[in-house]
């Protein structure tokens, strides 16, 4: 194994572990309270609870399942449930990103209902365009718009580790849409960048073609009917 590609890796799985303790913090921290009928979390969310609970299986199964699919190892090896993996995750998307519309609208504030519109319709355009790929034999396109699908999920933990920050979340509703929006417009560009810098640094890795030096002949000049010949 190259030395770039140990590196790559070691931060691939790196991260994931540390979004993966994210994730459990996040539940921790805010699906927890939900147990209990009488928290105040579970107070704000009685409007929509009906709404919540296909909205949070479908998207925690879609959060979870999803880390093992960027493992080449799996795929290589386990290509069968590779492919479950997958259906499990597109499904979990399907009723998950829509759902979150109606939440938005119900729960509130106002401010925030676009920014799950937006995060929504990317969510699902990207994780189409990635089962469209792979439905007409796109191996390399499905790998990119996977890349480009899953961080519009990552939205919901990023957003919530960040709003956890005391001194962030005492901003209130200032630091809600402005946190939201952010991680929404870095799961818009981040994951093009990470797909172009690999293929930066392996154009960088090859080797410049240096063009082969010209051997002059070292016989005489022939003059043939006026022309003049090597």
């Amino acid at each position: 194994m190259s030395t770039y590609r140990a590196r790559t890796f070691q931060a691939k799985h790196l991260f994931f572990a540390v979004f993966a303790l994210l994730t459990l913090f996040v539940f921790y921290v805010y699906e927890l309270p939900l147990l209990d009928s009488g928290s105040a979390a579970w107070q704000r969310i009685a409007p929509v609870k009906w709404l919540m609970l296909p909205h949070g299986v479908a998207g925690a199964l879609a959060l979870l399942l999803a880390l093992p699919q960027f493992s080449e190892r799996l795929r290589r090896r386990r290509p069968r449930l590779h492919r479950i993996l997958g259906r499990v995750y597109v499904a979990g998307v399907v009723v998950c990103a829509p759902t979150a519309i109606p939440i938005a609208i119900t729960l509130g504030p106002p401010s925030i209902v676009m920014a799950a519109i937006i995060q929504s319709a990317g969510w699902l355009l990207t994780t189409a365009l990635g089962l469209y790929s792979i439905r007409t034999g796109d191996v390399r396109q499905h790998k990119e718009w996977m890349i480009r699908s899953y961080p519009f999920a990552m939205v919901f933990v990023v957003a919530r580790v960040i709003l956890a920050i005391p001194a962030v979340g005492a901003m209130g509703e200032v630091a809600l849409v402005s946190v939201v929006w952010s991680c929404i417009a870095l799961a818009c560009f981040v994951p093009s960048l990470v797909i172009s810098w690999g293929a930066l640094f392996k154009r960088s890795r090859q080797p410049a073609r240096v063009p082969a030096p010209r051997v002059k002949s070292d016989r005489p000049a022939v003059v043939t009917g006026g022309l003049r010949s090597a």
